[in-house]
């Protein structure tokens, strides 16, 4: 087998036996270089009588048409061009990788041991509320959402005591703060009831009675209701049940019960408007009439010189701001407990009025 071999210093290929029955390739191997012929370099090194002689033999050799000597300098010298080439550009690859690593900034180390937790209170400042609940005082607060979409609420200026009639300077008596609570109550459950049926039917396409009926035995556990206001949906309370009650223990409890469904309701209506949803302008108006109901039990615990209890947006559990699983769900479970509170209190100060 004969193969081709180009030789570093001619310029066409010559012919030469196989090694071991495969081609050679390398020029530069041991055999090859056994079968390459001895070719004489000039030196680098030599004086300048010798490089005079050494172009003088050069050009002598040229003119008697021999080109061989000036193919293999030309061809020495491209290959040490091209091997300086080489090594710059392998330079230039090969020098970023062996760069150490830069040094982490004190805003990146920071941001590593505070990501999550600066991370997580961003998020809690965008899915809920920072302003002063409205529930803390209600009878000075008024909520206007700033816009649609929002999702912002603005406090006016009216104060507590600007809330009260000039004229009711004397303590009321018992039945006045019961007919005033009574008639907030009964005008926010009519227009919850009439709501709650167009929101089943909106959101689920079902019946309310029939979806009520699915749902009825799951609660929301941090609103305490079975605690403060135990009372099933459209089931009357027992007389026995009545007859244990007293005005200054029901008036708190109510009240703090009723805190923790404005904590939720708030919640709703902020992600109504937020979402700039259907159903945003219904569940305001709800906030409205439960901030009424809370407005006469304010007045009526300081017409008693009691402390009012304030209840914490912080019994409402992340999870259930964040999360958008079964929204629709968590909506109609604390506007059914709502609606379930204004019945127990109807029925409860009815009858604490019938009594006396």
């Amino acid at each position: 087998m004969v193969v081709f071999r180009c030789d570093p210093f001619h310029a066409v290929p010559y012919p030469m036996e196989s090694y071991r029955g495969a081609g050679c390739v390398d020029c530069y191997r041991e055999h090859c270089r056994q079968q390459m012929p001895s070719i004489r370099v000039p030196s680098f090194t030599t004086t300048p009588a010798d490089r005079r002689r050494y172009s003088s033999q050069h050009q002598h050799h040229h003119r008697r048409g021999n080109p061989t000597a000036s193919r293999r300098l030309d061809f020495a010298r491209h290959s040490c061009r091209l091997f300086i080439a080489g090594s710059f550009v392998i330079g230039l690859i090969l020098v970023p990788c062996a760069m150490s690593s830069p040094i982490k900034s004190q805003y990146s180390q920071h941001q590593q041991d505070h990501g999550d937790d600066d991370g997580e209170q961003q998020q809690q400042e965008m899915l809920m509320l920072t302003d002063p609940p409205f529930w803390h005082n209600p009878c000075g607060m008024q909520i206007t959402y700033e816009g649609s979409g929002s999702g912002t609420i603005a406090g006016s200026g009216v104060g507590h005591d600007m809330m009260m009639m000039e004229s009711d300077s004397a303590m009321r008596r018992e039945e006045d703060i019961i007919d005033g609570i009574v008639l907030s109550a009964k005008q926010a459950l009519s227009q919850a009831e009439q709501f709650a049926g167009s929101f089943v039917v909106g959101t689920f396409h079902v019946d309310v009675k029939k979806f009520h009926d699915v749902w009825k035995d799951t609660t929301l556990e941090w609103l305490q209701q079975a605690e403060y206001m135990p009372k099933k949906l459209n089931v009357p309370l027992t007389k026995s049940y009545l007859d244990k009650l007293t005005f200054k223990d029901v008036l708190p409890a109510v009240y703090v019960g009723m805190q923790n469904l404005a904590v939720g309701l708030e919640q709703v209506a902020w992600d109504q408007d937020r979402e700039r949803l259907s159903f945003a302008k219904d569940f305001k108006n709800i906030t409205f009439q439960l901030r009424a109901i809370l407005c006469e039990m304010s007045m009526a615990i300081s017409e008693m010189n009691e402390t009012e209890p304030r209840v914490s947006r912080n019994i409402m559990p992340m999870r259930l701001r964040v999360s958008r699983d079964n929204r629709s769900l968590r909506d109609w479970l604390i506007l059914r407990e709502y609606i379930t509170s204004l019945q127990y209190v109807i029925e409860v100060f009815v009858h604490l009025k019938s009594r006396r």
